[in-house]
């Protein structure tokens, strides 16, 4: 097993077609085919299956095709560290986000590191907020913002801010003023994220607190579903100002302050083993530097700045 057949499996795993793939690695097709085979053959397992509808992964090749990430990204720093120069910046960094935190800073944040360091390419990785230390362990990402992340062996933590959570409603739901008390949310329909999940676990404790309980309309593992059943109309959800931002500011969903208070802590979590790339420091400088922003001129509301 060699870099080179790992870059080409990742390719084919990825794309799910072997001429697709062949051509993207300016390689002929029997090449490609041949060096999947040898790699088959030196693991001793079949990886993929090649069929009607294009190529797809064994349970074996799963498995792979996560170690093999890491290991590319791992060989990928190793270089930019050594070939790092004075007057260039370059290299792939990858950030893992919190679906909630993609929302407000994704987009911003590819235009600021874009336009401070042109040749670093910039990756996000918006998952389920329970996954993101694990990518950050096994290489897979090389930093997260990850919420209420404990300490944990292997990982630096560097608090970033501090967020209130909002009931987040559709406008034709008319609640007086812009606060609302927690035992006037029980009798709502709520869709709340899924289970394993500190922000549902902190909404729960909440409510059992105060000898409540309330009204499960639906569970979602990601802002992604949570939102758009709110400007449906669906229910109201218990997220950050952040989650739904665009959708406050244009006005297809209300936000209203809840009397009980409710926050989540945002940790910058790195490896502690793994030394930064002059790529990385340069984009978790950017990443803190847009986030100060974002909260000073409000367009991220209810937070507050630990650093």
């Amino acid at each position: 097993m060699n870099l080179r057949q790992l870059h080409y499996f990742v390719r084919v795993f990825e794309m799910q077609n072997m001429t697709r793939a062949a051509e993207s690695l300016y390689v002929a097709q029997p090449a490609l085919s041949q060096q999947i085979a040898l790699l088959e053959e030196d693991l001793g397992v079949r990886l993929l299956v090649r069929g009607s509808k294009g190529v797809h992964p064994t349970a074996e090749g799963i498995l792979l095709y996560r170690h093999a990430q890491t290991i590319l990204r791992q060989v990928d720093s190793t270089r930019s560290l050594l070939a790092k120069t004075n007057d260039q910046i370059s290299g792939t960094v990858s950030i893992g986000l919190a679906s909630s935190t993609a929302r407000l800073i994704a987009l911003p944040l590819m235009k600021l590191v874009k336009q401070e360091v042109p040749s670093v390419v910039l990756e996000i990785v918006d998952i389920p907020s329970a996954d993101l230390t694990r990518l950050v362990l096994q290489g897979r990402v090389d930093f997260s913002l990850s919420p209420d992340q404990q300490p944990i062996k292997g990982v630096c933590l560097t608090p970033l801010l501090v967020e209130d959570l909002f009931l987040l409603t559709h406008p034709s739901l008319k609640l007086p003023g812009k606060h609302i008390a927690i035992k006037n949310i029980a009798s709502l329909p709520l869709i709340l994220p899924s289970l394993p999940n500190k922000l549902r676990a902190r909404v729960d404790h909440a409510f059992l607190a105060e000898r409540l309980t309330y009204n499960l309309f639906a569970e979602a593992s990601t802002s992604a579903i949570l939102i758009p059943a709110v400007s449906e109309g669906l229910a109201a959800t218990i997220l950050p100002y952040s989650a739904a931002h665009s959708e406050i500011v244009s006005g297809t969903i209300n936000s209203y302050s809840i009397d009980i208070k409710l926050s989540r802590e945002i940790v910058l979590c790195a490896s502690d083993s793994l030394p930064p790339t002059p790529a990385m420091s340069k984009v978790i400088e950017l990443c803190k530097k847009l986030i100060k922003q974002l909260v000073l001129e409000q367009h991220w509301r209810g937070c507050r700045i630990l650093y």
